[in-house]
C-alpha cells in the first residue's frame, strides 16, 4: 500500500490522466468544444485532490480516458460512451499492467466551454464531474487494491457515495440498477462492496504482488503463482455466476494474460487454456490458439 508522504503539495495529486475525445459520427461539430473539453477533463482530474496521500510525481497513477461522442442533441449536449483505464507499475520492470479497464456504455453530460469545473466530494454538482470524480476513486481503490488486499476499499466507497449522489439527484443513465448490467457502473461498484464477494480483492492483490510482482525473479513461479489465481477465480465464479467482476477481471487482464503464457510450458498453457474457458468462454478460440504455438 502507498505510504503517506511528506512531500510538497505541489505533488499532491494522484492522477496522471491522458484524455482523448472523438466524435467520428457527429457532422458540423465544433472541434474547438471538443478540444476545449478535453483540456478541462484533463486539468480537473490532474489537479484535484482525491484522497488524503501524498504521491511524489513518479508514484502518480497513469490513467488514459477515452470518450466518443456518439450524439448531439444539442450545442450543449454530448451523449456517448467513456473508455476509463488505469495503470499501474511491476515491480523492479519496466513492465506496466492495467488495473482498471471498463467500457462505459452510458456517458451523458451537459458542457459549455465557458463553464467551470466545480470539485465537491459531498454535493452532486454535475453528471460530469460526478462521472470523473466515480472514475478517480475507481481508479485509486483498484490501484491501492492491488498493493494490499482490501486496501482500495476507503476508494470504493467514496465512490459508491458518488454514485448515490448522481442518483439521487439526476436522472441520467448508468447511476440505476438499470441498463447493462455487465457494463453498469451501480453493479460493478455494488459488487466491489458486496461482502459476498469479498475473495475478489484478495486475488486481485495476489494476481499483482504475488505475480506480476515476483515475475523478474522466477518467471515460471511467477506463472505458476497465476494460474492458482486463475483457478481461485474460476472457483469464484462458479460460487458467484452473477457477478460483474469477472468481466472487469478479463477486461482488464485477458490480453495481458494471453502474452504471459504465450511463451510458458506446454502443461502451463494447457491449464491458462481450462481456466479462461470458465472465465472468458466468448474468446475462448483465442486462447486456445496458444496450444498450437510451441513453448519457451
Amino acid at each position: 500500500m502507498r505510504a503517506v508522504l511528506t512531500f510538497s503539495l505541489l505533488w499532491a495529486q494522484e492522477l496522471l490522466p491522458i484524455v482523448n475525445i472523438q466524435a467520428p459520427g457527429i457532422q458540423g461539430i465544433d472541434r474547438s468544444i471538443l478540444q476545449q473539453l478535453q483540456q478541462d477533463i484533463t486539468q480537473y482530474l490532474s489537479t484535484n485532490r482525491f484522497s488524503d496521500d501524498v504521491f511524489a510525481p513518479n508514484e502518480r497513477i497513469k490513467c488514459l480516458f477515452s470518450i466518443v461522442i456518439t450524439a448531439l442533441p444539442n450545442p450543449t449536449r454530448f451523449e456517448g460512451t467513456i473508455q476509463v483505464q488505469a495503470i499501474r507499475p511491476v515491480y523492479n520492470s519496466t513492465y506496466e499492467t492495467l488495473t482498471f479497464n471498463f467500457n462505459d456504455p452510458d456517458l451523458r453530460i451537459n458542457y459549455t466551454a465557458t463553464q467551470t469545473l466545480q470539485f465537491s466530494e459531498n454535493t452532486y454538482v454535475d453528471n460530469l464531474t460526478a462521472l470523473l470524480n466515480f472514475y478517480a476513486y475507481m481508479i485509486l481503490g483498484m490501484d491501492y487494491d492491488s498493493f494490499g488486499a482490501e486496501s482500495g476499499l476507503p476508494y470504493f466507497q467514496k465512490a459508491q457515495q458518488i454514485l448515490n449522489l448522481a442518483a439521487a439527484n439526476s436522472n441520467e443513465p448508468g447511476w440505476q440498477p438499470t441498463g447493462n448490467f455487465l457494463r453498469s457502473r451501480y453493479w460493478v461498484m455494488e459488487n466491489l462492496l458486496n461482502s459476498s464477494y469479498k475473495a475478489f480483492h484478495t486475488l486481485f492483490y495476489r494476481y499483482h504482488r504475488e505475480g506480476l510482482d515476483k515475475m523478474h525473479k522466477d518467471p515460471s513461479a511467477a506463472r505458476e503463482t497465476l494460474l492458482q489465481v486463475l483457478q481461485d477465480m474460476v472457483r469464484f465464479s462458479q460460487e458467484n455466476p452473477n457477478s460483474t467482476l469477472i468481466r472487469l477481471f478479463v477486461d482488464t487482464k485477458g490480453t495481458e494474460l494471453m502474452q504471459i503464457f504465450q511463451k510458458s510450458l506446454p502443461e502451463q498453457k494447457q491449464r491458462f487454456v481450462a481456466a479462461m474457458k470458465q472465465l472468458d468462454p466468448n474468446n475462448l478460440s483465442g486462447y486456445e490458439n496458444l496450444l498450437q504455438e510451441g513453448g519457451r
